[in-house]
């Protein structure tokens, strides 16, 4: 189903060159928090044996599966842009572009969400064309929201029937994804039935109203409220993307199911890629508390801080405090996630680097 629409403007060339300055400066403050993790790292007390026990043969097995988990990301947004009837990059491309889009919404504070438009403008740059690039984008990030509303839960009810986290916490975080994935669902259902979805969000369609009469003016002179405003332009928005959902479900229905499943494969390495990055730095965490670690990680990344800075290490050292663990070791965990956090920040600024350098890519 091709979609109609000339190439974003940005494709005309390569990307300006403030872009790449900017990716320069944003790698030379990556290895400055680098730094600064090790340092602290030496610093704390009770942390610093971490660094004695790296298990340096299972690196290998941790990149290997951080890479698993890309190249995952990368087929699963290369499904949706050939649904949407556009030319995919080669996966090597994908996977750059997705290291990138990561690295921008990981220090953009926006809740991650910032380096959406950046995977977008990237694909612009090879020739797609905009209206394909920015929904192909969309439906690939709403696939993982979908997938992670749902490994949320199912985490955070495994840990409690494991004996871990608090009670009243955990339910509300729960209930809020829940809530979410009740969204989800309400909208796939009525596309799926060719009702409206998105715009059923707003309420019901708006009708006019009669402006009351003037004093002394003859009957008959109400006038009615013409629509307009704010509202009225979301929905007439929202009523074309419910279109074009239904167009997408009809011509593809597999492909929300089989992109769904492939967010959930995603989730579970997500939770192997912990355990083995754990092991590499020698800390032996129960399941319960890699299940809560993993929900953790979730919930700090939504808040509109760069890099999560704070809010990552404060939920951690908080989860592994409420399951009856060290002040010593919840920050030793902190610091092995912050470590990985800002080495795969830096791996990101270095493909959005190389990315808008790059050639213009003509799809054939």
């Amino acid at each position: 189903m091709p979609l109609p629409g000339p190439p974003c403007s940005a494709g005309a060339g390569n990307a300006p060159p403030s872009l790449r300055a900017r990716s320069a400066r944003l790698g030379v403050g990556a290895l400055a928090g680098l730094a600064a993790v090790f340092l602290a790292w030496r610093a704390l007390p009770g942390t610093r044996a971490t660094l004695d026990h790296v298990q340096a043969p299972l690196l290998p097995l941790y990149l290997a599966l951080v890479l698993l988990i890309v190249v995952l990301h990368a087929l699963r947004w290369r499904a949706v842009l050939l649904r949407l009837g556009a030319t995919a990059p080669s996966l090597p491309r994908l996977v750059q572009l997705w290291l990138a889009g990561r690295a921008v919404g990981s220090l953009i504070p926006s809740g991650t969400l910032a380096g959406e438009p950046v995977r977008a403008y990237l694909l612009g740059t090879g020739g797609i064309p905009s209206a394909a690039a920015a929904g192909a984008v969309t439906l690939d990030r709403t696939l993982e929201l979908a997938g992670n509303m749902i490994a949320g839960p199912a985490c955070v009810g495994a840990a409690l029937a494991l004996g871990a986290g608090s009670l009243a916490g955990t339910a509300a975080a729960s209930l809020t994804a829940l809530a979410g994935l009740a969204l989800f669902g309400f909208v796939y259902v009525r596309a799926l039935q060719g009702a409206p979805a998105l715009a059923a969000l707003l309420g019901p369609p708006w009708t006019a109203t009669l402006r009351p009469r003037r004093q002394g003016a003859p009957p008959g002179a109400e006038r009615p409220v013409p629509p307009g405003g704010f509202l009225a332009t979301l929905r007439a928005h929202l009523e074309s993307a419910d279109e074009a959902l239904h167009r997408l479900l009809r011509d593809h229905p597999r492909l929300v199911p089989a992109g769904l499943a492939l967010s959930l494969a995603i989730e579970g390495l997500h939770l192997l890629e912990l355990a083995v990055l754990y092991a590499t730095f020698g800390l032996a965490v129960p399941l319960a508390l890699l299940l809560l670690s993993s929900v953790g990680i979730g919930v700090a990344r939504t808040v509109p801080v760069s890099a999560a800075l704070g809010s990552l290490e404060a939920t951690q050292v908080g989860i592994f405090a409420l399951g009856g663990r060290t002040l010593a070791e919840g920050l030793s965990v902190a610091l092995v996630l912050r470590l990985a956090e800002t080495l795969w920040i830096f791996v990101g600024l270095g493909c959005l680097a190389a990315a808008s350098a790059a050639p213009r890519e003509v799809p054939p």
